[in-house]
């Protein structure tokens, strides 16, 4: 007898549950509650859909900026609603599809940017500037798939600034001690000389970035470029040591002390091979016929001599 009110139990239980369940299943969750449309925000609707089609080879910054324009305006005009509500509703709805729109626009116009060999320096500057403003927006969501883009934008930047500024010192290379105790640095230019060959054979470290010719053309003319540094310090040096036997005792003690080493400088450069230029005999040619002929007249001199 207990075991069948107990089952009986258990029946009226297990109804009574199905049907708070099957009742809380037809409950549908409320719609979300929309501000009735207007002729203004069909107007700002319809320019944001004009926004998505613009061309991804030319900027559009100007047409973001009218159409945020006139947001605004007709916010302060309360035009966007019947009340207060609907006005800023409306104008928040507005202002974050607007951002989103302009947002991947944008992210698709700098990336264009980025595929094409040219990388004009005037576009680059507005794509950084561009980034950092839409970046700091508070309608960007962290860690959305357009802040993900605007890291990659960020990335091929620093990428093609850290070259730029690599290419640009090496043209700007000099070495301008003259003592006989210095020397021009071959270690330090050997690393960049292969710095850029490594750059160059690991496609400049991004995909972007390696689309840009003025780059690979920068990297692939650094040898020759120091090569050339390298030619002009041994003719300053040539040029400063050049008729001073008279400070000698002899022409043994001069060419000890003086030709030997500097020719061995230019031996140095003749026998280097790390730049890979096509004037390198000719230069060494001309420095060596250049420092002897200050040799000829040492070994012509009298000496003890006196200017």
């Amino acid at each position: 007898m207990r075991s069948l009110k107990f089952t009986l139990a258990l029946i009226v239980v297990a109804t009574i549950g199905a049907g708070i369940f099957f009742w809380i299943q037809t409950i549908k969750e409320p719609e979300k509650v929309k501000a009735p449309e207007s002729a203004f925000t069909k107007k700002v609707e319809g320019e944001i859909e004009r926004l998505k089609v613009k061309p991804d080879n030319k900027f559009c910054r100007d047409y973001y900026n009218e159409v945020a324009y006139h947001i605004n305006e007709f916010y302060k005009q309360n035009r966007l609603g019947k009340n207060q509500s609907e006005n800023d509703l409306w104008k928040e709805n507005l202002e974050s599809n607007l951002y989103s729109a302009y947002a991947e626009k944008f992210i698709k116009q700098a990336k264009t940017v980025f595929r094409g060999s040219e990388w004009k320096p005037e576009d680059l500057k507005f794509i950084q500037a561009e980034k950092n403003e839409l970046k700091k927006s508070k309608l960007l969501v962290a860690g959305s798939p357009v802040d993900r883009d605007f890291t990659t934008i960020q990335t091929a930047l620093n990428m093609y600034n850290e070259i730029v500024s690599f290419i640009s010192s090496c043209k700007g290379y000099c070495c301008s001690k003259t003592g006989m105790l210095d020397h021009f640095p071959i270690a330090e230019v050997k690393n960049n000389i292969q710095r850029a060959a490594s750059l160059r054979s690991h496609h400049l470290e991004n995909e972007y970035v390696n689309n840009c010719f003025r780059l690979h053309y920068g990297l692939k003319e650094i040898p020759s470029m120091l090569f050339s540094v390298h030619v002009r310090y041994l003719d300053t040096k040539i040029d400063y040591w050049s008729n001073m036997w008279c400070n000698y005792s002899s022409h043994k003690d001069y060419s000890n002390n003086l030709n030997i080493p500097l020719k061995n400088e230019i031996n140095d450069l003749s026998n280097s091979t790390i730049y890979s230029v096509i004037n390198v005999d000719g230069e060494c040619t001309r420095l060596f016929n250049k420092w002897s002929a200050d040799n000829q007249k040492a070994y012509k001199a009298t000496y003890p001599c006196h200017n």
